[in-house]
């Protein structure tokens, strides 16, 4: 029988869509900025699905859009991990991205606290 593995997350983690800002960090002029929506959110770090193909290691420039606020989280992400999946036979790929973040400011950090504790389901 497998063993169960050990969840290594430090943080609470709220499965939670919004919309996220996604650019390659650096930012390369006239380079476009994607909107992508998250599939879960911790203090630490976030899932997005993406449709552009990433490498790990890639940073990633993040502006999270939670609804009810005006002013964006900002961060710096870097990938960790990506998986790619397909919904029914559509032809575009897809992937799940998990990021950690690598620069964020506690002052965000302190709102993606406040908005996971707020939707946490108990």
């Amino acid at each position: 029988m497998a063993q169960k593995e050990e969840e290594r997350r430090k943080y609470i983690r709220l499965n939670a869509l919004v919309d996220v800002a996604c650019t390659k960090h650096p930012q390369e002029q006239g380079k476009e900025t994607s909107f992508r929506l998250s599939k879960n959110i911790s203090k630490e770090g976030i899932c997005l699905i993406i449709y552009e193909e990433v490498k790990k290691g890639d940073l990633m420039d993040l502006k999270i859009y939670f609804p009810d606020t005006k002013i964006p989280v900002e961060a710096v992400a870097r990938v960790v991990w990506f998986s790619e999946f397909m919904i029914g036979d559509t032809v575009g790929k897809r992937f799940d991205v998990g990021m950690e973040f690598t620069k964020i400011s506690e002052a965000d950090k302190d709102k993606i606290s406040q908005y996971v504790f707020s939707h946490k389901i108990v």
